[in-house]
């Protein structure tokens, strides 16, 4: 029956678009008239209880609290009419969550409609099982749903849900399945004549499998290898499920996504089967990729590439995890070079970038992959600068994978020539990816130190707190990176007018403990060190001079009585700061340089304690044998 209220309704709700207060107004005015309907129910008829209970589901789905009415709906569950039915359970699925004071009402009619003979209704129950629920109704449910599962009476629709509902249990509450009896069954599925059970087959074991059960499972490879020689080799298929000349597409990559979760077989007929069979699936992807050149404005030419190229990429995952035959890497990457070397379709290189990220980060006793992944070094640096920003993270991906110990270097520094120009978006993710490599390939702190202090340079602000943090104690903790640290920071403050925010503050902590260390060069001395902070001074942040002036304060303690005038000079003026923080700290530092107590002025100064030794301090082998040799040599320099 034609619900009119409804459809006008909605009507209305979608032409109060001028703002959200016209639609507000609308809704709230519908609630106050469906309040008003539901306290007299005695007169309302089934089709009024449907129509206000559509209206208030619609009002909740639009994002507005909807707190009165949930009763109604539980009562439409309990009808016998299909349409009825159909609305309350619609109704559940959207009020009832697993701590609803309603679900142990429901609970009853639910199991019933369970219980019944009618598909209708055990099709419906399946549904609000799998969506709403807390445990005490799972355990009351899932025995019941179990032998819909393993019984072969009903219709394949119904086992179809019954097997999804169950791993919809399985998910949330592992401890009151029982997969001992269904894995066996739901096993045997997978070769179901109606592919769609196979697909949700598929999707169950995919879903349940882990090292707890795999035990089980012990038949699972044999079947889907056999599902996949079907569609494959034997072609049959039903024509209902061949998509624009793909069989089964969605199957293939669901099956080959199960196999992944095994090793590789152990029979030889079984692994020559599936062998063959990736084979075929290779050389197809191959031959749609050329019939596409030719064939692109043809209808339905783009859709059979993508439905080939979902099913190529699970093959090669596959063919990468279990290790196969030489013959077969080299099919899989002449097609992958294809992707890579695409210039106009940006979803094919995506997934060319996508499967070379997998390639480099793969362990191979036939190819070395990582290898094999540089030699399309100049497209991945082109696609870093791609206009699709997709396409430029996976690029950075590939970048990431294929460093390693010998071309890490060469790796971050195309990222570091890249950083200035790319977009604060993507700046970030550089970001990230450049401290991470330098971290995992770190073999000497000062070329570790002068890679961050270059990322900090670039990108200022977008720079994570916890990087910075790690310099600053790498800095502190190792003798030898000081004074080099200090000569690059002093560096970047002298050339540049302006500076990142978190680079003056670094700058300010490694000048103040270390910049007696650069004093004695004539392009860094005292008075040269103070005139630069100073210079960046005035344009700062209150939260940075409050560094800066500890700094000045540091540096007093180490330099003679020009270098002190001239800080004491810029004390005084921010004893007059509106900055009540700025103002109160010059106060405090001027009363303690004027005290003229140099034994407490020596003890409030005290150079910052060495850090914690954390988990990457641990990482270079022969640590503490390069620093010995590195401090030992600086001080022979100085």
């Amino acid at each position: 029956m034609d619900m009119r209220g409804l459809a006008h309704f909605i009507q209305d709700v979608r032409k109060a678009t001028s703002s959200p207060a016209d639609e507000k107004k609308r809704v709230d005015v519908e609630l106050v008239k469906i309040r008003s309907k539901f306290r007299s129910t005695a007169e309302m008829t089934t089709y009024d209880r449907r129509k206000y209970v559509c209206k208030l589901m619609f009002i909740a789905m639009l994002g507005y609290p909807v707190e009165f009415g949930h009763m109604e709906g539980v009562k439409l569950l309990a009808l016998k009419s299909p349409a009825e039915k159909l609305i309350g359970y619609l109704s559940a699925t959207v009020f009832l969550h697993e701590n609803h004071s309603l679900l142990t009402l429901a609970t009853h009619m639910i199991y019933k409609d369970l219980l019944s003979e009618q598909e209708f209704n055990i099709n419906l129950a399946l549904t609000a099982i799998a969506n709403a629920g807390g445990k005490d109704f799972a355990e009351v449910m899932s025995s019941r749903v179990k032998s819909i599962l393993l019984s072969d009476r009903w219709n394949v629709h119904v086992r179809k849900k019954a097997v999804l509902t169950y791993l919809r249990i399985y998910r949330k509450y592992s401890d009151v399945v029982d997969l001992g009896d269904v894995i066996p069954v739901v096993t045997d599925l997978l070769l179901s004549p109606l592919l769609g059970m196979s697909g949700c087959a598929a999707v169950f074991l995919t879903g349940c499998l882990n090292k707890s059960n795999f035990h089980l499972f012990h038949s699972v490879p044999s079947r889907v290898i056999e599902l996949l020689g079907r569609i494959i080799l034997e072609k049959q298929t039903d024509p209902g499920y061949v998509y624009y000349g793909v069989p089964a597409p969605w199957l293939q990559a669901m099956s080959m996504r199960l196999l992944r979760g095994f090793p590789v077989p152990t029979d030889s007929l079984l692994k020559e089967k599936i062998i063959l069979v990736l084979r075929r699936i290779v050389q197809a992807t191959d031959r749609v990729l050329r019939d596409a050149q030719t064939q692109q404005k043809q209808k339905g030419t783009m859709n059979r590439v993508s439905a080939m190229n979902a099913v190529f990429s699970e093959v090669v995952l596959l063919v990468i995890q279990w290790d196969l035959d030489t013959r077969l890497h080299n099919e899989c990457l002449d097609v992958l070079s294809g992707f890579v070397m695409e210039k106009k379709d940006s979803n094919l290189r995506y997934l060319g970038f996508s499967l070379l990220s997998q390639l480099c980060s793969a362990r191979s006793s036939y190819n070395d992959y990582r290898t094999y992944c540089r030699q399309y070094q100049p497209q991945v640096v082109v696609a870093l600068h791609d206009p699709d920003v997709s396409i430029r993270t996976k690029a950075l991906d590939v970048t990431v994978c294929m460093c390693d110990a010998e071309t890490s270097r060469e790796g971050i520094g195309a990222l570091l020539s890249y950083l200035p120009i790319a977009d604060g978006l993507f700046k970030e993710n550089l970001v990230l990816a450049i401290s991470h490599l330098a971290e995992v390939y770190c073999v000497d702190y000062g070329w570790y130190v002068d890679t961050i202090l270059s990322v900090i340079a670039h990108a200022g602000s977008l720079t994570p707190q916890f990087i910075i943090y790690r310099v600053v104690n790498v800095i502190i903790n190792h003798k030898y990176v000081q004074k080099r640290a200090a000569t690059t920071l002093f560096s970047l403050l002298k050339i540049r007018k302006t500076v990142p925010e978190v680079l003056l503050r670094v700058a300010a902590i490694v000048l103040g403990e270390f910049g007696y260390q650069i004093a004695v060069n004539a392009e860094s001395t005292p008075l040269m060190q103070v005139t630069v902070l100073q210079n960046h001074l005035k344009d700062a942040s209150e939260e940075t001079q409050s560094l800066l002036l500890s700094t000045f304060v540091k540096l007093y303690n180490y330099y003679d009585i020009a270098v002190r005038e001239k800080i004491l000079n810029t004390l005084y003026q921010y004893r007059s700061s509106f900055n009540v923080e700025l103002q109160q700290r010059a106060m405090e530092y001027v009363g303690l340089i004027e005290l003229g107590n140099d034994e407490l002025l020596q003890k409030v100064l005290e150079p910052l304690p060495s850090f914690k030794e954390d988990d990457f301090s641990l990482v270079l082998p022969g640590r503490a044998q390069r620093e010995e040799a590195n401090v030992a040599v600086s001080l022979n320099i100085s």
